[in-house]
């Protein structure tokens, strides 16, 4: 097994070719340096502190969130945050489609 590029948190390999690779995350914290696997890189939802996979998370700075949560599930967000994020992904289609 290939022992290169060893995950800060958890000592799996990120290494080119072994799977962890490909959505290792460089990590810069104090003393640390080196790549964090997909797996120890998931935040903790704000509303019900289950893990989010990487890149899953939706962050909630735009939508003043009544309950003070930033980082959320998909599932967790509230009724009006849903539309926020809907009516953004509509502009951003038709903005491509206008300049497309």
């Amino acid at each position: 097994m290939d022992m290169k590029d060893l995950c800060v948190y958890c000592n799996k390999s990120t290494a080119f070719g072994l799977g962890l690779f490909v959505n290792r995350l460089p990590v810069f914290e104090d003393e640390i340096e080196g790549y964090g696997c997909a797996e120890c890189m998931q935040l903790e939802c704000d509303r019900c502190e289950d893990l989010i996979p990487l890149d899953e998370d939706y962050t909630l700075d735009e939508c003043s969130p009544s309950d003070g949560a930033y980082r959320v599930h998909e599932h967790c967000l509230q009724d009006k945050e849903k539309a926020f994020f809907e009516l953004q992904e509509m502009s951003d289609e038709e903005a491509q489609k206008t300049y497309v």
